[in-house]
């Protein structure tokens, strides 16, 4: 049987499946894009605390854009635009800096500033392979058997109950889940068994859409498009068509230098805490810090009560409600709360200046459980 063609240039169909994503991912999440919700907007810098019609209008023209690069993408001047837009958006909101924005970003830029079509191949490869690489290295952490492996696969996929799951080869056996991740970033750069490893990655992708997605768990449903995304790219990019090469001579070129140090070196630091988790491909690792609000009453305003935990907690928040804003974000926004404590500190000031009546106290945690890894936002 005749292998499947394509009408279109192997790096145009990528940069057509990434505009699809972005669109999708973004239309999925149209809250995040805007400052008239009721999370609140962390800007990265005060001066950008801007009105909610700039937000508006940057969310409207970056749909116009990707939509646009989608039907044009070898006009630069399209794809330069799209970079600015997207630029500008997220630095007016830090929840705005997810690891697919994040990924469909560079892969804007590796398109534009790549020299030619090996380049770029070969730049969204590497892409791809340090993605996976140390997605896998993250989950190799009590963290990731604990809140992934034990409590959402094991128990609430499988049904298992906890005496089963307590056994130390049940428990320790997800470890075989970050061990496939890591194989599939380290096999991606050798042409040898680069399709195998394909198989592996599109089963993997098939299985957490299923997994997280609108037949399974449906949680953090902006994951499905991107996991869909992945199948694809995985699949045209490195399966599909004439093998990519990674050599020596790759690491000779200015600008594959710079990627090296941004998405191959750069995470690195995150395990020492240099470097922002969601920007070292730290996924559903659970070992990324949570953010709890504490609060006593919030009758007064009522889109914040159907957040308000119905008991109050000692543990967190010293016999007071407990706001998880990890669900107020996926619920309100379709995204993840940015993992980091200076992000936490200005969503504490944006909260306090959305809902001055209410008293709070923010804090955060991070696994192992214990009162040593609970504390305040100051």
């Amino acid at each position: 049987m005749a292998g499947i063609t394509f009408s279109y240039p192997k790096e145009v169909i990528l940069i057509k499946i990434t505009c699809v994503a972005w669109l999708v991912a973004k239309i999925i999440s149209y809250k995040v894009w805007l400052a008239d919700r009721y999370f609140p907007v962390a800007p990265t810098f005060d001066f950008l605390s801007l009105p909610n019609e700039l937000h508006l209008f940057l969310f409207v023209i970056s749909l116009l854009g990707i939509t646009s690069v989608f039907f044009f993408p070898t006009k630069r001047i399209l794809l330069i635009s799209v970079v600015i837009i997207e630029i500008l958006s997220c630095l007016l909101d830090y929840m705005r800096w997810q690891p697919w924005e994040y990924q469909y970003l560079l892969t804007l830029l590796f398109f534009l500033f790549s020299k030619d079509r090996k380049q770029f191949l070969l730049l969204l490869a590497f892409l791809m392979s340090v993605t996976y690489l140390f997605s896998g290295i993250h989950k190799f952490s009590g963290s990731f058997l604990y809140t992934f492996w034990d409590r959402i696969i094991l128990h609430q996929l499988l049904d298992l109950p906890y005496s089963i799951i307590q056994n130390p080869v049940v428990h320790y056996s997800g470890l075989f889940l970050s061990s496939i991740e890591v194989f599939i970033g380290i096999g991606i750069l050798f042409s040898r068994y680069r399709r195998y490893v394909c198989i592996i990655a599109i089963l993997m992708h098939l299985f957490i859409a299923t997994l997280y997605g609108p037949l399974g768990l449906n949680h953090n449903i902006i994951i499905f498009p991107w996991n869909l995304a992945m199948i694809a790219l995985v699949w045209i990019l490195l399966y599909k068509g004439e093998q990519i090469n990674f050599s020596i001579s790759f690491f000779k070129n200015k600008l594959n230098i710079i990627v090296l140090l941004l998405v191959g070196v750069m995470p690195a630091l995150s395990f020492i805490g240099k470097w922002d988790d969601y920007l070292s491909f730290n996924l559903y690792s659970g070992n990324t810090r949570t953010l709890t609000i504490c609060v006593n009453n919030v009758q007064e305003n009522h889109e914040l009560e159907k957040y308000r935990s119905r008991l109050k907690s000692n543990r967190f928040c010293n016999d007071a409600y407990i706001i998880n804003t990890t669900t107020w974000a996926l619920d309100e926004l379709k995204v993840p709360v940015y993992p980091e404590e200076r992000v936490f500190k200005i969503l504490q000031e944006g909260f306090n200046h959305k809902y001055p009546n209410v008293k709070n106290t923010f804090v955060y945690y991070c696994y192992p459980y214990q009162n040593e890894n609970i504390k305040e936002v100051r």
